[in-house]
């Protein structure tokens, strides 16, 4: 249409020259009579009152025939041309038009095979089938072939590689998973998704190496965590790694960036217990951390509320001189628990920070309609007053009555 539209207006400008042209002969031929009248009156073929009256219908036509074409232009009509031409050929100004709306699909076509990512596109259908698959052996054998077959056909296409180290993963075969992963990393910028990759490489040779931390793995962790120091793949290795050497304070680090990553998750409330566990088998064993402080929360919802017993409840304290920073304890209840106490310390840290790294902090309970624990409009929160627990217990009371507006 962008190209077809000046083509209309140049028809319709040629009307309109016709029109013009038209009306210039018109004129031409009208002086023409004129001046033939006038020679006749002066040899005295016509006398004044003859010419007079033959002027007068020479004007009366001329005006006709102006109105007829004006009429005509206005109307976008054919005319008539007064002095018949032969049809011109096809001018440079219509055949260039005409030209380029031909080509414009052949080469948007060319153009789209050439730079459409069509590889990709088919490809997808294989990687949503490795997605979608769940414990079936023969599809990810299928898929094995399919996938080893692109791969050697065009090796530098990293998912390709990613997604064929997937599917030998899922059948155990982690030596060729380990090659595959590692093709895949060496083909991707340094992007949170080759921390990714680099992480299933790290855990395919861990596993290779019977669940031992190597040098070579250790590389592969530190090249991870260059890119991505919070990568969930390495902090899960690295966690697990810990556990099993029973160094129990490395693996509670690890475990509270993982519950930093998404506080309010289920797998959270497990590694919670896991830290909970890890600390007492650390005092068990002499080397539990100095006492630091514990807040004991005495929650309860305010007379004449009723609400649905499944919603959830999140009890956070936070650092009342930082504001933005993830929760210096937080734990998650329901309403059906309430009324409760429950006690915060610093084995409910979900972050790089616990209740001992503050001065002074504050306490937030919130009843959550969509389960976040990000206030929204219509929950049910309250927030006490800021206080310093100096290292030691401490006990507040707090009633959840008020609703964001």
């Amino acid at each position: 249409m962008f190209v077809l539209a000046p083509l209309g207006r140049n028809k319709q400008n040629s009307a309109f020259e016709q029109v013009a042209l038209r009306k210039s002969a018109n004129i031409a031929l009208f002086q023409e009579r004129c001046s033939e009248l006038e020679a006749e009156l002066a040899v005295g073929n016509l006398d004044q009152a003859q010419f007079d009256a033959l002027l007068i219908e020479l004007q009366q036509n001329l005006l006709a025939d102006v109105d007829a074409a004006q009429s005509e232009a206005n109307t976008s009509q054919p005319v008539a041309p007064v002095v018949t031409t032969p049809p011109r050929k096809l001018s440079a100004i219509t055949a260039i038009p005409l030209m380029l709306i031909l080509l414009m699909p052949l080469l948007a076509y060319s153009l789209y095979a050439h730079w459409g990512y069509l590889d990709d596109v088919a490809l997808m259908g294989l990687f949503q089938r490795t997605v979608n698959n769940t414990g079936d052996a023969e599809e990810a054998q299928a898929l094995i072939v399919e996938l080893g077959g692109i791969v050697q056909e065009q090796d530098d296409l990293p998912w390709a590689w990613y997604f064929l180290a997937e599917n030998f993963a899922s059948l155990g075969m982690f030596n060729e998973a380990e090659i595959a992963y590692g093709q895949a990393a060496t083909r991707l910028e340094d992007t949170p998704e080759k921390a990714l990759v680099l992480g299933r490489v790290a855990l395919a040779k861990y596993i290779i190496a019977d669940l031992t931390m190597t040098p070579e793995i250790l590389l592969v962790v530190e090249q991870a965590r260059a890119i991505n120091p919070n990568e969930i793949s390495i902090l899960q290795l690295l966690a697990s790694d810990a556990e099993q050497k029973q160094d129990y304070r490395a693996a509670i680090d690890y475990w509270r960036l993982l519950i930093q990553s998404n506080p309010n998750s289920e797998q959270a409330q497990t590694l919670r217990a896991n830290i909970s566990a890890a600390q007492a088998l650390l005092e068990a064993d002499g080397q539990g951390a100095p006492p630091g402080p514990a807040i004991d929360v005495k929650l309860a919802l305010g007379e004449g509320i009723e609400l649905e017993a499944d919603l959830r409840v999140f009890i956070a304290a936070r650092n009342a001189e930082r504001e933005g920073l993830p929760p210096l304890a937080a734990t998650v209840l329901s309403v059906s628990d309430l009324p409760v106490t429950v006690r915060l310390d610093n084995s409910d840290a979900v972050g790089g920070f616990n209740l001992a790294s503050a001065d002074t902090i504050y306490i937030s309970a919130l009843i959550s309609y969509t389960g976040s624990a990000n206030p929204q409009s219509g929950d049910y929160r309250v927030i006490s007053e800021n206080f310093s627990p100096n290292g030691q217990h401490a006990s507040i009371e707090l009633v959840i009555d008020e609703r964001i507006p």
